[in-house]
């Protein structure tokens, strides 16, 4: 029994990988142990928050990038990795970072411990530092967890603003919805859920001149450029939610011999008439 025990395991430790997942050579940054909790953390997003999203995050092959997103629960982090080809280095809370059972698996992701009080100047340059470096480097521009049960998305800060317009990397905006509606991080993970991740086109940055002081004024106009990417995700998000809705409870009209996904887009569109009829 053991012997089959031990087969089973090395079989889904060596063999599953390789078929389930991407080629070696398209993730050069996930190997080793990284690249088996990867897999893992795909599996647990897949199966247990049944993780969608459309498709593979738009972060480039190689170099830095700063991604973006809503932060609606503990597991953001998870869902976020698990459609990434890169390594992700989180900021983590200190205290988290400092705990016995995360700070493994937080030295090898690369994550960056950061304080609370919003005052850490350390964990800006550390930041720095791995955008220098050539790392992908996820914020939550909210600071704080805001479920999305409410449909709502919180005030962004001034600092990721900051850190786009010192480095000028790609900014690559996602939205975060579906994860389970609470705070606490424990209840997030053994929770499950039907997660969505949408993702959207780099953020042009271009139009900001490089050869002026960062002031308020800019921080500001960036910062609502940052969200109002999120928000223009997370509007067509929930519009396709509404969308899917509308289409799964209308009912059929008798004798209407159009199709039901026809019928819906010329309601969406205000055409009364249906489709193909004079």
């Amino acid at each position: 029994m053991s012997l089959w025990l031990l087969l089973t395991l090395s079989t889904l430790v060596l063999v599953v990988p390789r078929v389930v997942l991407p080629a070696r050579g398209s993730m050069p940054e996930i190997h080793g142990a990284l690249r088996l909790l990867w897999w893992i953390n795909v599996l647990y997003c897949d199966f247990w928050h049944d993780l969608e999203s459309g498709g593979p995050a738009p972060l480039p092959e190689r170099g830095p990038a700063l991604l973006i997103a809503n932060h609606t629960c503990g597991v953001d982090p998870m869902v976020l990795q698990a459609g990434c080809h890169r390594v992700l280095h989180f900021l983590v809370a200190q205290e988290w970072y400092d705990s016995w059972a995360v700070r493994p698996i937080c030295r090898l992701f690369g994550a960056i411990p950061v304080r609370r009080d919003g005052r850490d100047l350390s964990a800006t340059r550390a930041t720095l530092r791995a955008l220098e470096a050539g790392h992908v480097v996820p914020i939550f521009p909210e600071g704080r967890i805001v479920p999305t049960s409410g449909r709502a998305l919180g005030e962004g800060k001034p600092g990721v603003a900051f850190i786009a317009l010192r480095t000028r990397v790609p900014v690559i905006p996602a939205y975060i919805r579906g994860t389970p509606p609470t705070s606490n991080i424990w209840k997030a993970v053994l929770t499950p859920s039907h997660a969505r991740v949408a993702y959207g086109p780099p953020i042009d940055l271009s139009d900001i001149p490089t050869d002026q002081p960062i002031g308020k004024a800019t921080l500001a106009a960036v910062t609502d450029r940052l969200m109002g990417a999120i928000r223009d995700l997370r509007a067509r998000s929930l519009a396709s939610d509404d969308a899917a809705r509308l289409m799964t409870s209308a009912p059929a009209e008798d004798g209407d011999d159009v199709p039901r996904p026809e019928r819906l887009a010329g309601a969406l569109s205000g055409d009364r008439a249906s489709p193909g009829r004079a």
